[in-house]
């Protein structure tokens, strides 16, 4: 079926709406409801009938089936079931209705047959049907061919409850006589269902256990009154043909659960839980008779007109086991064949869902067309807790196909839809209603829906609630017991009651206000006894009507006049008061209205408060009403009087403004106000009142946390005309302007202050006690052309590093008109600046290559490689510690080796100070060969820093060559990355690294020097995308010199050398020339002032020594030039 697939499901849990109670015009009160009760164990209330009884005397009468109650006297059973007829009273027991009260033990079984099982009346004056779906009919009793066929049977009342004509009595077992075996019509089980067409014309039975429980629908002509229309043969009309019983005309759904593995129960113990196993392709039948079997059909039904066709009636019946998850089939009359044949069927959307449980015809919106409620009382979605469901179907004349069922949901467990009953309008609203039974819903509830030109109203307007367990298994309604022209409900349960909701007459009071004078002029005053000399009068008047026409009741109803309500509810002090009345309000008097129509009125004086004010919202009057219940009820007809009550879907109350003439407005009397806002965002200097603003970066005010204590934010509000070519279009008078502030939980309101304002200043805030919110009066009236700048100073002292942004609520608020007073999100984004920095150093700064190349593959410990370079990275880190905020990495561009692959600078180690254990990556490229460390490095050093003065020497008369080595042009550069945990204030990172000595013999040689350039940064793996680190970074640089060797080795240009000589020969010329003009080549002569002496020669054996100690103190005189021991002087 096309719309089984198209459900439109609304969810409306009836568990989770409003417990609504008596909330309506069914009498719930425990007083005034009529409660029966049974034998114990009888099933007293299992099904009911509402039955009206025209002849011998009106009666209306409630039928109660009890289909486990004892067996009358000469049924020779001991429980069979039985049919009790109540009286509508408030007291006395129901009587039993005496029928089938005999027994032919060799043809026919009684025991436990559960007469009563159904039971429908046919209306005013009409005939009565109940059924024993167990009815046995025996053969060849105590012998061994004994057979027992459950048939089932009916029985035919008169309007009086008794058997009087020649179509009343139990004979009405069709299944009696037919082929037995269950495979055919032996465990027939007529009578599960059966009910009266309304026309009166046609009985119908459902014999759900035909044909191995696929069941059939069977209709009979029930009316000797078309016997004088010379109608005799209309009918009977069978599913499956009277006389050919063809079952594979019954339309039942057929494959749609083949083989589908599924339990009762989860209970391994349980013996009712059973499995299908599915059976591969191959062994699959093309027929599916194990679906086809078990469908029920026949077990709820129903008919009318204007289903299919406004003239045709359409039978309307369940079958809840069709497919496992159930179906309702539409059949209508075959003339010619005397078939029952299928117009539409309904399938069910869940499994073992019993749809088609109980089957109800309806016309809900009163379109002429009928509407079909189905109910599943065992559906079940266990995530949404939903347990049973009924769905309505509303008819598009005549067509189903397309039709998307409305679903209606019961709480989880509850067989919510287990009846689902047409109760008639009662509320006489002109729209049928229905009631769904929720038996296990606590102790049982039973929900009304109305009907309305709309279709179903999804919410339930009335719950009731039962005492009894079971409450709600069986309704009954649409009758009127009580007779005061609305339906009335009865409820069964299956604990042995019933209990009979009795409708209230609904009716609509008309409210009506008048005001005199109907505006408030402040500037006329009068002496009525106001405080304001203002003086309102008025005047509420009522009067009711209801259905029918002749109900003309007196009743005592209570009018209420209210003024300002709303105000007060939020906590505004009002500004009128009634006279004599206090401080509130609120004026109420008793009245009384005699007949529907009639016009009665109540009338005060209201006075207007000084100093008020709200001179620009009216003043709100309201006029309500309740009916009076007196304290005690009369007794009609030996019950409780049911009272009116007020029709739920009528207004409660009746409202009028009173307004003021307005000054600054149009000459409309309304005040078009035009307010508009901006702000900006802004830091305060210091203490002192003086702001500048944010900066702003995409669009939006950047806050750099630092050390600020107070933000503000620059307000201007202006009240001018939006066009200026058509002034009177806005710009009026804003009265009571003002701004609302509203502030997050990291801002505080501090203090405002005002910079400027036009044409006056009337600003004034005020905060609430925390301060988060700030409520800023602009002006009563903020007149037109008006303009204000202010600043609201707000702390800053909650904003922490976890805050990402600021956002304060801005609305503007006047009682003047004005539609598009939005509210206004001022945003501010925080950003926390990272103090960190880095500097560099290297030692030494200045190095040396020199010496021969040795490779690779030779070197064994680090002093072998180069000149020692000792890079240190300080990082200094001026704001609070990272451990909360994120992680900060020391990047460092090391230029590990030139493009060609060679080797440039060596990473030995790297070793930290105030951090903790530090691991750097890759840690691959730390002492990459694994050499050996050198621990001699002094020695090495000074000789280094000597070699490089030697170099400087050479270099002056050499051309000077040099290159820079960086990594973005011709060095290729690895990536150290070393995370700094711990960092606190400072720490320092060491990198040992050693010069790379033959790759500058072989590829820097000829260069006066080189600038190697190493560069780090830092960066910051932020716990918030907020956190921002400006940059910090530093570059080192250090200057490779080649040694005084290796500069000779490499020769010096000819030129230079020639240059040399010619120059220096040159220099000794003049230097010659020089000389010799200072005289420098002559020979010097003796001076005359010097003595002349002869030498003579005494030999050494000859000289006297008197004192030895004079020997070593021998003295060449000034005068020898030349001294010889064996020479002689003359």
């Amino acid at each position: 079926m096309a719309a089984a697939g198209q459900l439109c499901l609304l969810y409306l849990s009836a568990g989770l709406l409003p417990r609504l109670g008596s909330a309506f015009n069914l009498d719930a009160e425990e007083d005034n409801v009529i409660r029966k009760y049974g034998d114990p164990g009888s099933l007293f209330g299992f099904s009911l009938a509402m039955h009206w009884q025209l002849q011998p005397e009106d009666k209306r009468l409630l039928l109660v089936g009890a289909p486990r109650a004892e067996a009358l006297p000469l049924q020779r059973a001991n429980r069979t079931g039985g049919l009790y007829s109540c009286d509508i009273t408030a007291r006395g027991p129901c009587t039993r209705i005496e029928f089938d009260n005999d027994a032919d033990p060799t043809s026919e079984s009684k025991e436990d047959q559960w007469m009563g099982v159904t039971v429908q009346s046919q209306g005013p004056g009409g005939k009565v049907v109940t059924c024993a779906h167990r009815y046995e009919k025996r053969q060849h009793v105590n012998t061994k061919q004994e057979s027992r066929d459950i048939f089932g049977r009916c029985y035919v009342l008169s309007q009086n409850l008794r058997i009087e004509d020649d179509m009343d009595g139990g004979d009405w077992s069709f299944c009696d006589g037919r082929l037995r075996g269950h495979e055919k019509f032996g465990s027939c089980q007529q009578g599960v269902a059966a009910t009266f067409t309304k026309d009166f014309h046609y009985i119908v039975f459902g014999a759900p256990g035909t044909y191995n429980w696929k069941g059939i629908v069977r209709v009979e002509q029930k009316n000797n009154t078309f016997f004088d229309m010379n109608i005799y043969e209309d009918g009977p009309y069978e599913v499956g043909g009277e006389t050919e019983h063809d079952e594979s005309l019954v339309p039942v759904p057929a494959n749609s659960y083949l083989g589908l593995l599924f339990l009762t129960s989860v209970s391994y113990t349980d013996p009712d839980q059973f499995v299908y196993k599915t059976r591969p392709p191959r062994e699959q039948p093309d027929t599916f008779p194990d679906v086809m079997m078990n469908s029920y059909l026949g077990f709820s039904l129903d008919s009318g007109k204007g289903i299919v066709s406004k003239d045709e009636i359409t039978f309307v019946s369940g079958a809840p086991r069709a497919n496992h998850s159930g179906a309702v089939v539409l059949l209508r009359r075959d003339m010619k064949s005397a078939h029952l044949l299928p117009e539409h069927i309904f399938d069910g959307e869940g499994l073992a869902s019993s749809f088609g449980y109980d089957v109800a015809v309806v016309d809900l919106n009163k379109d002429g067309w009928q509407d079909i409620v189905i109910g599943a009382p065992q559906y079940f979605d266990r995530d949404g807790e939903v347990g049973g469901a009924v769905y309505v179907y509303m008819n598009q004349q005549g067509r189903w196909n397309n039709v998307k069922p409305i679903r209606l949901n019961g709480t989880k467990d509850s067989m919510f839809g287990i009846a689902v009953k047409n109760i008639g309008d009662i509320n006489q609203d002109g729209y049928p209603d229905i009631a769904v039974g929720a038996p296990y819903d606590d102790t049982g509830k039973v929900f009304i829906y109305h009907g309305s030109a709309n279709g179903i109203n999804t919410k339930p307007t009335q719950v009731l609630k039962g005492k009894s367990p079971y409450f709600g298994y069986s309704i009954a309604g649409n009758m009127d017991l009580d007779r005061n022209s609305y339906p009335d409900v009865a409820v069964g349960s299956l604990s042995d009651s019933v209990t009979i909701f009795r409708s209230r007459p609904v009716i609509n009071i008309q409210k009506t206000i008048t005001v005199t004078p109907n505006r408030i002029d402040l500037r006329q005053k009068t002496a009525c006894g106001a405080p304001s000399g203002i003086c309102l009068q008025v005047k509420a008047c009522f009067e009711y009507t209801a259905k029918p026409a002749g109900y003309n009741p007196s009743i005592s109803i209570v009018g209420t006049l209210e003024a300002e309500k709303e105000r007060r509810k939020s906590g505004l002090s009002s500004r009128v008061q009634f006279r004599n009345q206090g401080s509130e309000p609120k004026y109420t008097q008793e009245l009384t209205l005699k007949r529907q129509k009639q016009k009665v009125c109540m009338e005060e004086t209201l006075w207007l408060q000084d100093n008020i004010r709200d001179k620009l919202r009216p003043i709100p009057i309201t006029a309500s009403v309740e009916i009076q219940e007196p304290s005690s009820r009369r007794r009609v007809n030996s019950l409780p009087e049911v009272l009116p009550i007020l029709n739920s879907d009528e207004p409660k109350t009746a409202h009028t403004d009173v307004h003021f003439l307005k000054e600054g407005c149009g000459d409309d009397n309304v005040c078009n106000s035009n307010l508009k806002l901006e702000y900006k965002f802004c830091t305060r200097e210091g203490s002192q009142d003086k702001f500048s603003y944010l900066p702003i970066q995409k669009g939006v005010p950047e806050l750099v946390l630092k050390d600020q204590k107070d933000i503000a934010l620059e307000i201007t509000v202006t009240n001018s005309p939006s066009n200026p070519r058509n002034p009177t279009k806005d710009g009026d008078d804003a009265h009571e302007a003002k701004l609302i502030a509203t502030f997050p939980d990291t801002l505080t309101y501090s203090a405002y202050r005002e910079l400027r304002a036009f044409p006056e200043k009337q600003l004034s805030c005020v905060a609430n006690q925390n301060g988060s919110q700030a409520d800023c009066e602009l002006g009563n009236p903020f007149k037109r052309n008006s303009s204000v700048t202010f600043y609201l100073v707000l702390s800053t002292t909650e904003v922490t590093f976890d805050t990402p942004d600021l956002d304060i609520n801005l609305k503007l608020e006047t009682t003047s008109n004005q539609d598009n007073l939005a509210p206004i999100t001022a945003k501010a984004k925080v950003v926390i600046e990272l103090l960190l920095s880095v500097s560099g150093v290297a030692k030494p700064s200045q190095v040396y290559f020199g010496g021969t190349v040795v490779g690779e593959q030779a070197m064994k410990s680090e002093d072998e490689v180069g000149s020692l370079i000792e890079y240190e990275f300080r990082v200094i880190n001026l704001g609070k510690p990272l451990k909360n905020l994120g992680t900060a990495t020391l990047n460092i561009q090391w230029p590990k080796e030139i493009s060609n692959g060679k080797w440039l600078l060596y990473l030995v180690k790297v070793e930290s100070k105030g951090l903790e254990k530090i691991t750097c990556e890759p840690q691959k490229e730390i002492n990459f060969l694994n050499l050996k460390e050198s621990h001699n490095s002094r020695k090495k050093r000074e000789i280094t820093e000597k070699q490089i003065d030697d170099s400087r020497k050479f270099s002056l008369f050499a051309e000077r060559k040099y290159q820079t080595l960086n990594c973005s042009v011709n060095v290729n550069c690895v990536n150290i990355r070393c995370p700094l945990r711990g960092l606190d204030s400072k720490a320092s990172l060491i990198l040992r690294s050693r010069l790379w000595n033959s790759t500058f013999l072989e590829e820097y040689s000829k260069l006066n020097y080189l600038d190697i350039l190493v560069r780090a940064f830092i960066d910051v793996t932020a716990a918030a995308e907020n956190i921002k680190l400006p940059n910090a970074g530093t570059q080192v640089r250090v200057t490779v010199f080649p040694s005084k060797t290796v500069a000779q080795y490499s020769g010096v240009p000819w030129w230079i050398i020639l240059v040399a000589i010619l120059a220096g020969i040159l220099m000794l010329a003049l230097l010659v020339f020089i000389l010799w003009k200072c005289g420098f080549f002559k020979r010097s002569r003796y001076d005359d002032s010097v003595p002349r002496y002869h030498a003579v020669r005494i030999r050494k054996e000859e000289r006297e020594i008197k004192d030895e100690k004079y020997i070593d103190n021998l003295e060449k005189k000034q005068w020898i030039t030349k001294w010889n021991e064996n020479e002689s002087y003359s």
